[in-house]
């Protein structure tokens, strides 16, 4: 991995776990309407919705003017693969998707005030 890249991975990671957590939030948002209080839960997935868009666009702004670019490159049941361009310097990031799916949850607890364990917390 190259240097400059390692010192925004974190910023890299959390790029792509809040891009997959906004994902699921809408996904799961169509279920919610299901449920007795679903009008007040579909208020409280739109305001999450709409802050972690606001988070999601100030850090790919802020990735942009570092001189990166992500693109989510491909997918398959097992793995999801995302392509960087940092500084003309390539790197393929491959996750695996029970990885993000504990990622995003991890991103579901903070959200909801819950206990959980950041990426220092982890080192």
């Amino acid at each position: 991995m190259h240097k400059e890249i390692m010192n925004f991975s974190d910023d890299i990671h959390r790029y792509i776990i809040l891009e997959m957590f906004l994902k699921t939030l809408d996904r799961d948002k169509v279920h919610v309407s299901q449920l007795k209080m679903g009008k007040i839960l579909e208020e409280w997935y739109d305001q999450k919705s709409n802050e972690t868009f606001q988070d999601l666009k100030k850090l790919r702004d802020y990735l942009y003017k570092q001189g990166c670019k992500i693109e989510k490159q491909r997918s398959d049941e097992f793995v999801t693969e995302y392509f960087v361009l940092f500084r003309g310097v390539t790197e393929t990031r491959t996750y695996t998707n029970i990885a993000i799916r504990n990622w995003v949850s991890h991103e579901m607890r903070r959200v909801l005030g819950m206990e959980y364990l950041t990426p220092q917390d982890r080192k």
